[in-house]
């Protein structure tokens, strides 16, 4: 996955996060809405939710590209992740995802 596409999936979580989180709480139902307003990036948040669920990174990232309705069917994101510290517009990054 190139940088371009993880960017998109952390600016379409970050732009749509209201509506996101309870896709992800109803998919991951271990997780509290806490673990999901604290995490600072999509690697943080793929963290605590597999943490959580005790699923793997791989398994919840890809649910995480199927409920932000990015990069559908382009293969796992495992080996680059989903990016932590690569620029998001806006200036977002670094900041919990709960705190717009």
């Amino acid at each position: 996955m190139d940088q371009q596409q993880r960017q998109q999936i952390e600016q379409q979580l970050r732009q749509n996060w209201r509506q996101i989180r309870y896709r992800i709480l109803d998919q991951f139902g271990q997780v509290s809405t806490a673990d999901l307003d604290a995490a600072i990036s999509v690697n943080d948040l793929v963290a605590r939710i597999a943490d959580k669920t005790h699923h793997s990174e791989r398994y919840v990232q890809n649910r995480l590209q199927e409920l932000a309705g990015v990069g559908a069917g382009q293969g796992p994101l495992v080996g680059d992740r989903f990016g932590a510290g690569q620029g998001v517009p806006g200036g977002q990054l670094g900041q919990p995802f709960g705190s717009r």
